[in-house]
C-alpha cells in the first residue's frame, strides 16, 4: 500500500529499507525521501519503519545453531 503519495513510497519500500541496512527512521526517511514533502504520512511511515526494525531486533536474538562452542567462525 502507499504510504507516501508525495514520493509514491510503499510500505514494502519502507520495509525494504530496512531490511538493508537502514537502522532508524530518520535513514530511512533519508534513503526514500519518505515524509519530506507534506508531511501527511509520517505517522504511518514512523509506524511501519519502526515494527520493522522492532522484528529486526527481535531476530537478531537468535544465533547460528551450527556453530560450536570454542570453534571459530569461517
Amino acid at each position: 500500500m502507499y504510504v507516501c503519495l508525495c514520493k509514491g513510497v510503499t510500505d514494502s519500500d519502507i520495509r525494504r529499507a530496512v531490511d538493508h541496512g537502514a537502522s532508524s527512521f530518520r535513514e530511512v526517511r533519508a534513503q526514500l525521501g519518505v515524509s519530506t514533502q507534506c508531511g501527511k504520512c509520517a505517522r504511518l511511515a514512523r509506524a511501519v519503519a519502526e515494527e520493522r526494525l522492532s522484528k529486526a531486533v527481535d531476530e537478531s536474538k537468535f544465533y547460528d545453531a551450527t556453530v560450536q562452542p570454542g570453534m571459530a567462525m569461517a
